[in-house]
């Protein structure tokens, strides 16, 4: 007889974040749950410091989940590079020594965060640092005169947007390894050529034995298609005793009848709703994590854990969590969405009674560029759970930086000659990782960028540089490519920017001024110039069923 996932809810939870007195606004949202050895690892987005959206930050239980450490920052955005707005939306898996982490981002911020991407990074350490993917590889590795020399890198998307900017993109990963093989869930959220919302979870798959998997995925499409704005990202776990892919969302999201929305899936591949869970969940919820072990899997007898964000008030939430069982049951769905959910008010707590740092950063913009021979301090800040910063009080110790580019001497560095190098700061066990530059170019990402047609262009270079659209979902891809110009600045531009295209498959596709794509009706594949100033690179456009 078929069974299927039934998740049950004890009791109403209890609250592992509160906003603090003194603050108007805080949240840690999206938990990325793991299990591992008896310990609870819990990573959460975190407001970032303005400059930047959203930090990830980290807490361990050793007891259950029942209380938990006391949490610090664990990563940032790497500064002056394809994520620099944020670190959203953590997902952590481990094989083998590493951790991976995914996560959100974007350059564009002066659009309020859209056109996210999805990105990975991986550490040997829950705690990081986290070396990110590079795009044909992990991080970044130098030989220097203080031998080989490993930093994070500047990141690549894992998974990258291709469809109108304006819109939300792709992003929120979730993770789970079966077989060797590693499942990845991300939503994608856009419009297709009738302006119609597309709201999906899709799944892609690598072999995950493959340490280069990030850059060999297959994509399998759509997992699931979300009930509209309302229907959150999934995260996904494997239930051994049922031989099925779980996937817990929260729907009807900042509402007063949200409710936990379950999935289920016999082959990771396709998705069929089972569930909607309200009693004992707390209303106005969204952004929900469900704990796993090192592969995300569970069984019977494992710590089970779900927590999400909730409150009446944007940016200002607690975060529960509930400790879960499940048990099989042959009806196809179960439904509680008629019943009540638990209206819980948001209840400040008090700020703590002493500053005890929790983060460790460069002040912003979080990098810095100075020329041979110039001298600069390196104003270094620490931040607590409420997220009050104060400069750093103490010995900062600065290593891991290329001795031939910088020297840095009473926390103070001197520019040695032209480059870049990275640079590892610690203080008290906290750890940040920030870009020197040593040169006159300076080029850097400017989150205030417009398009300014009589900047003069140094380098237009794709980020893919093969798209495919389908007939049959009424696709509309955008070609972009990312350009460098003369006063150091960079941005990922198209036809609004002075992108120009030239269509040389003008039978199969049709291209607007701001570089949407539109087929005309025939299957095939073609060849379009993207041009921005005096450069110029081709793309291969494929129209499939």
């Amino acid at each position: 007889m078929k069974t299927h996932f039934k998740l049950l809810l004890p009791d109403a939870g209890r609250d592992i974040y509160m906003p603090r007195k003194s603050q108007s606004w805080g949240y840690r949202y999206g938990p990325s749950i793991m299990v591992e050895d008896g310990v609870c690892h819990a990573w959460f987005a975190s407001p970032g410091d303005a400059y930047e959206a959203d930090w990830f930050t980290y807490r361990r239980s050793e007891d259950g989940g029942k209380t938990w450490t006391d949490e610090k920052v664990v990563m940032y955005p790497v500064p002056d590079s394809m994520d620099w707005f944020s670190v959203c939306d953590p997902a952590v898996i481990k094989y083998g020594e590493y951790y991976y982490i995914g996560y959100t981002s974007t350059v564009f911020a002066n659009g309020g965060g859209v056109c996210n991407n999805g990105f990975i990074g991986r550490s040997k350490s829950p705690t990081g640092p986290f070396e990110r993917w590079c795009g044909n590889g992990w991080g970044e590795h130098r030989e220097t005169a203080n031998g080989t020399l490993h930093w994070q890198g500047k990141p690549a998307p894992v998974i990258y947007y291709d469809e109108d900017w304006h819109n939300w993109g792709a992003g929120e990963f979730s993770f789970v390894i079966k077989d060797e093989t590693i499942y990845i869930y991300y939503t994608w959220t856009s419009k297709d050529r009738d302006g119609k919302p597309i709201g999906e979870t899709r799944v892609a798959t690598a072999d995950i034995t493959d340490e280069n998997w990030p850059g060999k995925l297959t994509y399998h499409g759509m997992a699931s298609k979300r009930t509209g704005g309302g229907n959150d990202s999934y995260d996904v776990v494997y239930c051994e005793d049922l031989n099925k892919f779980i996937a817990l969302s929260t729907d009807r999201r900042f509402s007063e009848n949200s409710v936990l929305a379950v999935y289920e899936s016999d082959d990771g591949l396709r998705f069929t709703r089972v569930n909607s869970i309200k009693v004992n969940t707390g209303w106005m919820c969204h952004n929900c994590g469900i704990s796993g072990d090192a592969q995300h899997h569970i069984k019977s007898g494992d710590t089970l854990l779900l927590a999400y964000a909730y409150g009446n008030k944007w940016g200002c939430w607690g975060t529960r969590i509930h400790d879960y069982s499940f048990e099989a049951m042959e009806e196809d769905f179960y439904d509680e969405s008629g019943l009540e959910n638990v209206h819980h008010e948001i209840e400040k707590i008090d700020d703590p009674a002493a500053f005890s740092p929790s983060m460790l950063y460069l002040r912003k913009p979080h990098f810095r560029r100075l020329a041979v021979g110039e001298t600069l301090e390196i104003p270094m800040m620490t931040g607590n759970v409420t997220y009050s910063m104060r400069p750093v009080e103490g010995e900062v110790t600065f290593y891991d930086f290329d001795p031939a580019i910088l020297s840095i001497e009473n926390g103070k560095a001197t520019g040695l000659s032209e480059g870049y190098t990275y640079v590892r700061a610690a203080y008290k066990g906290l750890l940040c990782e920030f870009l020197a530059y040593v040169d006159n170019t300076r080029h850097h990402v400017d989150p205030d960028w417009k398009p300014h047609p009589e900047k003069e262009v140094t380098s237009f270079t794709p980020l893919i540089t093969k798209y495919a659209a389908s007939l049959a979902k009424r696709e509309m891809k955008q070609l972009r490519g990312l350009a460098v110009y003369a006063d150091g600045t960079w941005f990922e531009v198209c036809g609004d920017d002075g992108v120009t295209y030239e269509n040389l498959a003008p039978d199969l596709i049709e291209i607007r001024p701001d570089g949407n794509v539109l087929p005309t009706g025939k299957l095939g594949a073609g060849k379009v110039t993207l041009k921005l100033g005096d450069h110029a690179f081709d793309i291969t456009f494929t129209v499939t069923e």
